[in-house]
């Protein structure tokens, strides 16, 4: 049974995950986080039980998530591992899972499991006041944990936490989960930026003009920096190829426009609206 958690980081995703595990189960939580507003407000709203600036002592914790940018997680776990008991779960929230889970297995004991994952819920504000409880509710979870991990303490995590606050957990391989959310999350972000540049730079007053196909398209683009800039630089090989395959699909569109090929425009953007239909 899990009854105690260290969230470290009371950010968006987890602020959101300490007061889903506050509104949805019985486990009393510990929060870690440098910003000591976001400490006082969860403190204030009885999220959490106590709350720190550093994870340096001692604690009873069954569960520990690193909410950080994925950049600082491995280093994160690394300075934490001493303070906690033998059969802790150690998880995270990272967008990446590669970079993460080659640099974790360097320095992890056989004794601590380390659950990769990443709720695939989240919005372009940030900071422990957007926090919501239920922002995994109906959302996958993909996990990648490590060969270790056994299937019941892999088990008590799912049942315990991850179904609890409403989310759908879903179990694969951290190379196909780099590759999964290459497509459909870090390469978008890119586009949504690049077109947001690219709107500015040939007339920055046609932003008066933005409607709601602009403002949807570019939304994440206000996304934090530093994140995205982390997610970006450990996913660098696969966020390549996708690109180089994006610029080939324009090249395409390109020609077809230069040739007046109607008949392959409108079947392009048929499909197009077919695919997206198939999401839910």
């Amino acid at each position: 049974m899990i009854k105690n958690a260290v969230i470290v980081g009371l950010g968006l995703i987890g602020g959101s995950m300490a007061k889903a595990l506050k509104k949805y189960t019985d486990i009393d939580i510990i929060g870690v986080d440098i910003n000591r507003d976001s400490l006082q407000k969860a403190l204030e709203e009885g999220v959490i039980s106590y709350g720190v600036t550093d994870l340096d002592f001692q604690v009873d914790a069954d569960v520990v998530f690193i909410c950080t940018p994925v950049g600082k997680v491995a280093e994160k776990a690394k300075n934490i591992l001493p303070y906690l008991k033998k059969g802790c779960i150690v998880t995270d929230v990272g967008s990446t899972k590669k970079v993460i889970m080659e640099e974790v297995q360097k320095f992890l004991p056989d004794e601590i499991f380390f659950i990769g994952g990443h709720p695939m819920a989240g919005t372009e504000k940030a900071g422990y006041d957007n926090a919501d409880a239920d922002l995994f509710v109906n959302s996958n979870y993909l996990l990648t944990p490590f060969d270790n991990v056994k299937e019941d303490v892999l088990d008590l995590f799912i049942n315990e936490v991850i179904i609890k606050i409403g989310a759908k957990p879903v179990i694969m391989d951290y190379n196909k989960h780099d590759a999964i959310v290459g497509i459909i999350s870090h390469v978008p972000h890119i586009l949504s930026a690049t077109l947001t540049n690219f709107a500015h730079d040939k007339c920055s007053e046609a932003f008066k003009y933005a409607a709601g196909g602009f403002k949807d398209t570019t939304r994440i683009a206000l996304s934090q920096t530093e994140i995205w800039k982390d997610i970006i630089c450990t996913n660098k090989e696969v966020i390549l190829e996708l690109l180089k395959n994006y610029r080939e699909v324009l090249s395409d569109f390109i020609c077809y426009l230069e040739n007046d090929d109607i008949d392959t425009i409108q079947k392009f953007l048929e499909d197009a609206r077919k695919y997206r239909n198939t999401i839910t």
